[in-house]
């Protein structure tokens, strides 16, 4: 006799073969996607830090940016002697990964603020630099911390041990 078509075992076999290919890209693509993620919300955070920057120098007024684990505020001054509650809040953003500090301690209502010169001043941490780091830190991310120095901000990489932000 003449068969034609594929046996049941066949079309089975066939299909475990495809399922195991398919599981093992979905988890390669939600690897991708959270670092993705983490390197998006690093930049924009760069950005506003730096635009927070910029627009001090620009309006001749202090800016403020308070964080939170989850979210961080940003602040206008209209004077050098408008009281820290007061200003106005030009934005307020939610991140989806959280925030913490270098060392994985709790970065609440830290804050850094650029005075008209466009110059890190008052900020509430101990050293001359303040490093904020976006967890998981093991992803895999290109960036997932940010360096915040007198003048300057810059994105890096965490160790993989977790001890420090190198820039890149």
């Amino acid at each position: 006799m003449n068969k034609h078509g594929f046996s049941l075992t066949e079309l089975i076999v066939t299909m475990a073969i495809i399922g195991v290919l398919l599981g093992i890209a979905g988890i390669n693509f939600f690897d991708w996607q959270r670092k993705s993620q983490i390197e998006r919300q690093a930049r924009e955070l760069h950005t506003d830090l730096n635009s927070a920057r910029m627009d001090s120098i620009f309006r001749k007024a202090r800016h403020r940016i308070t964080f939170q684990p989850s979210s961080y505020v940003l602040r206008r001054y209209s004077s050098d002697n408008e009281a820290y509650t007061a200003g106005t809040i030009t934005n307020t953003k939610n991140v989806t990964y959280q925030l913490t500090r270098e060392t994985g301690g709790d970065i609440s209502d830290v804050s850094v603020e650029f005075d008209s010169r466009g110059l890190l001043t008052g900020a509430n941490f101990s050293s001359s630099n303040l490093v904020l780091r976006i967890n998981p830190v093991a992803s895999g991310a290109a960036f997932d911390c940010l360096i915040i120095h007198v003048a300057r901000s810059n994105m890096g990489k965490m160790k993989d041990d977790g001890t420090s932000c190198e820039t890149r």
